[in-house]
């Protein structure tokens, strides 16, 4: 292992049970802040040193052997009684990830409620998941297909949805009998740890385990020999990372990326509906999502009427600190983060892009020291313009226009990425096409890009690589196939 890091909780925190006890030597300290009040520390963290990263990797191989040995249907059971627990903390945790993510707390109680929902979807999957019986080459023979689990997961997520990311690798993970090492991202590591505590008395030791610390932590967890696969979601760099230390040991990974998502609007005879669906899904999370709608391709005859009315939406936004009732725009959650949204915003003005609102940092009277940018509209017919090409992850939207339907499918497939997409029309010959040619892991017609509880949460391109997760397909990931032949 190259570098590794200790299992992280807040100063005043007891350790989980599932963690080991800290190393002599002492990680490295960070905090966390309320990007909505910069001066306020959330929370201090310790850093893991390289040697609690490698016991905690032993401890979540002992708790693999104890927690696989269960049947399906009894890790469901518990599992699903650690799902109780953590909706009994349902507030609790709506508050910590607010304080720490940014996100209004009415977004981070449905973070919360879907994450719930997923999950014990999930739990129902994975009881009915398994592999199945065919006809043996000779009578009384049988040839069966065995699933197992593939031993210790590592978990890697990001800070945007800091319990539905979490939720949506370890239910499935942990359903089909591997331990997890859970690395969640160092700027919102309060619901992760909650999560972790939450399964305290109800998993066996080691079979749920976390480690926190920065990116060098993850590669050094990345490159440890004793993980038998990685799920992780982030950026599209990182993810080319794991992806090559992964490959080199040929170990299976999951990778969700990033996107550039494309909303068609077609001269549709109700556009208000369509401007509140892609509002909705532009701006939820301050646009810091990996489905947010972020280019918005509309129709000519609809053209003046979709700027309008998208200029009026996002000007009635309250942006404001989450913890403030009213606040329907948060801040960005990192000082990095809002140095990238205005740089692509800078960026896509000197090729050309007109600013139709926002377009800078913004100071509410409410959180005047908060990592605040206006609700920004950018309007550009150029696909190669930054505003269209980059994945900016902020409260942006794009808007260009188009003639016909070949030049609308041209513009939503003119990009790298691959994860969602959205079509509003009128027409059922021109949503059936837009089904069959979009280049997206996710389409949705006269909808937003909000994804449901039981369907595949999957990109395609460099939005992803692997089994997505959500939806039934995921529970293959986590575990081998195996073909049994068996004489009569």
């Amino acid at each position: 292992m190259t570098q590794a890091a200790r299992p992280l909780a807040p100063e005043d925190a007891a350790q989980p049970a599932t963690l080991p006890a800290p190393d002599t030597a002492q990680g490295a300290t960070f905090e966390t802040r309320d990007p909505a009040a910069r001066g306020r520390i959330v929370a201090r963290y310790q850093s893991a040193t390289e040697g609690e990263c490698a016991r905690i990797l032993d401890l979540a191989r002992q708790g693999f052997a104890a927690w696989s040995a269960l049947t399906t249907n009894a890790r469901c059971d518990a599992l699903a009684a650690w799902l109780s627990v953590i909706e009994a903390q349902a507030e609790a945790l709506a508050v910590e990830m607010t304080d720490e993510q940014g996100k209004p707390l009415a977004e981070s109680r449905a973070e919360i409620g879907k994450s719930l929902r997923e999950a014990r979807q999930m739990l129902g999957f994975a009881r009915a998941h398994g592999g199945a019986t065919l006809p043996g080459r000779a009578p009384g023979w049988t040839n069966t297909i065995l699933r197992r689990p593939r031993g210790v997961v590592l978990a890697i997520t990001p800070w945007n949805f800091p319990v539905l990311t979490p939720l949506r690798k370890l239910v499935p993970a942990l359903a089909t009998g591997n331990a997890v090492v859970l690395k969640p991202s160092e700027f919102t590591p309060a619901a992760a740890m909650r999560l972790v505590r939450a399964a305290q008395g109800i998993l066996p030791e080691g079979a749920l385990c976390l480690v926190n610390g920065d990116g060098a932590v993850a590669a050094g967890l990345v490159a440890a020999e004793t993980v038998d696969a990685i799920s992780f979601t982030g950026s599209v760099p990182t993810g080319r990372k794991i992806g090559a230390v992964a490959g080199g040991n040929l170990v299976p990974v999951s990778l969700e990326l990033g996107g550039k998502n494309a909303a068609i609007v077609d001269d549709v005879a109700d556009l208000d509906a369509a401007l509140d669906a892609i509002t909705g899904a532009a701006m939820q999370c301050s646009g810091q999502r990996c489905t947010a709608i972020s280019r918005v391709i509309v129709h000519a005859a609809a053209y003046d009427r979709a700027c309008a009315g998208l200029t009026a939406r996002l000007d009635a936004l309250t942006p404001g600190p989450g913890q403030a009732e009213g606040t329907t725009l948060g801040p960005i959650t990192t000082q990095a983060q809002l140095d990238r949204v205005l740089h692509l915003v800078r960026a896509a003005e000197l090729e050309g892009a007109r600013v139709l609102t926002g377009g800078h940092r913004i100071a509410p009277e409410s959180a005047p020291e908060g990592l605040f940018f206006a609700p920004t509209l950018l309007a550009s017919d150029d696909p190669a313009n930054p505003a269209n090409r980059d994945e900016i992850f902020g409260p942006v939207l794009t808007i260009s226009r188009y003639g016909n339907d070949d030049d609308a499918l041209r513009q939503a497939n003119a990009t790298r990425y691959g994860l969602t997409s959205a079509v509003f029309t009128d027409r059922l010959g021109f949503a059936n096409r837009a089904l069959r040619e979009l280049q997206t892991g996710m389409i949705h017609v006269n909808h937003g890009t909000a994804p449901d509880d039981n369907m595949p949460f999957v990109g395609i391109r460099d939005s992803g690589l692997g089994t997505g997760s959500v939806g039934p397909s995921t529970l293959d990931f986590y575990t081998t196939e195996h073909a049994a032949y068996q004489a009569g």
